[in-house]
């Protein structure tokens, strides 16, 4: 049950609840278990509480439990009796799940109304999108996906809604009521949601020729495409990809996938703190970090490049000769660099608990085991390597690879 209890400590993390909360759901939930492993060796169960049907088990039912938690959290319920709910988790954990369900609902009626669950309308729509030369699109969008595209004649936003009510009745009226919100202010041009609860909105929009991207959400994949100037999207959960680009690019997340494809670029910063981090076919000062997820950067180069992780691995193919300054660093993982002729930079590889090789042949070497430095060519730019526990190679790279 250690994922369950993971995603308990992140609920306490989020200041969605309180330790104490946290400890008595954790508990309940083991003892659930406890007497259903009990029952399963033909200990005397407890007559008051049926077993399970086949197939259901204390653990499916925790992580169907954390799910409705979740979701109440989300949604800012802040009024449910958590140690409520731990009291009757107990012997909720050891029902089928459509029963845990009903126990759930039943603990908060009179606290929270838990219907708006299944209470759902849908709602599309298409608005007009004009944005001024040297004006930046900023969309803010806490719940759902965002897609922008460059390249169109005419501009335009398309919006599905998801909104949730109390009732079906209420989420009508919501649906309804909803549209979107577009303003104009100096340097902007601004695509934001309403404040209304239970709203969770895909956004594809439609830019007519390029222009300056910046995109903040909470939850949701955001792709930029095409749009031929700079790009900022800052998101907590969701996947990036951003391609087509041709000024600065800001990514940083916590938590999905980043890859920036096909740009060009003074400056890309990609960060997070769980996915993995791609860079393909782009030119730019490179500053790459992420604590847990690996690194790969294809076909790419920098004047500079800086790359840190935690816990990953880094593969780096450099298409252009290192004149400059690439600084790479890992805790616990291996890196792979591959370079083209024509280098001109100081060299240094090591690594505490691993092995160091290098592939090509460096002028004044100096190799031990987990360290090895020299020089390509005068040695005026340099390549600086790491690693705590990781393997570090450096090769030279294959002309045929693109």
């Amino acid at each position: 049950m250690k994922d369950e209890v993971r995603r308990i400590c992140k609920l306490v993390a989020e200041g969605r609840l309180s330790p104490e909360d946290a400890a008595d759901l954790i508990d309940a939930f083991y003892a659930g278990q406890l007497e259903t492993e009990a029952e399963a060796r033909g200990e005397a169960p407890n007559a008051e509480t049926p077993p399970p049907p086949p197939g259901h088990t204390a653990r499916d039912n925790f992580k169907s439990f954390l799910d409705a938690v979740e979701r109440m959290t989300k949604e800012g319920l802040d009024s449910v009796n958590w140690n409520e709910v731990a009291t009757q988790a107990r012997t909720l954990s050891k029902k089928s799940i459509d029963v845990l369900r009903t126990g759930i609902e039943d603990i908060s009626k009179g606290k929270v109304n838990l219907s708006w669950l299944r209470s759902v309308e849908t709602k599309d729509l298409t608005m007009p999108l004009s944005i001024p030369a040297g004006k930046t699109l900023r969309i803010e969008n806490p719940a759902g996906s965002v897609k922008v595209v460059g390249g169109f004649d005419t501009g335009s936003v398309i919006a599905s809604a998801k909104i949730r009510g109390a009732s079906i009745e209420d989420a009508r009226a919501k649906a309804e009521s909803y549209s979107l919100i577009i303003e104009e202010a100096d340097g902007w041009v601004v695509i934001r949601q309403p404040e209304m609860t239970g709203l969770s909105v895909d956004l594809e929009i439609q830019m007519s020729g390029s222009g300056s991207v910046e995109v903040r959400g909470e939850s949701g994949d955001v792709h930029v495409l095409d749009t031929k100037s700079s790009c900022k999207v800052n998101t907590r959960s969701g996947n990036v990809l951003v391609r087509g680009l041709n000024g600065s690019i800001e990514l940083s997340t916590e938590s999905g996938t980043m890859s920036v494809e096909d740009s060009a670029s003074q400056s890309i910063v990609m960060e997070n703190k769980s996915g993995d981090v791609n860079v393909r076919n782009a030119q730019g000062n490179l500053n790459l970090r992420t604590q847990s997820g690996n690194v790969q950067v294809k076909a790419s180069s920098g004047k500079v490049m800086s790359i840190e992780t935690v816990a990953g691995n880094i593969f780096v193919d450099d298409d252009a000769a290192v004149t400059g300054n690439v600084n790479i660093r890992t805790v616990s993982g291996n890196t792979l660099l591959s370079v083209p002729d024509g280098c001109d930079c100081r060299v240094t590889l090591s690594t505490l608990r691993g092995t160091v090789k290098s592939a090509i042949e460096l002028a004044d070497a100096r190799t031990t085991d987990q360290r090895i430095s020299g020089r390509l060519g005068s040695g005026n730019g340099s390549i600086d390597v790491s690693a705590v526990m990781g393997n570090v190679v450096l090769e030279q790279r294959d002309s045929a690879t693109g």
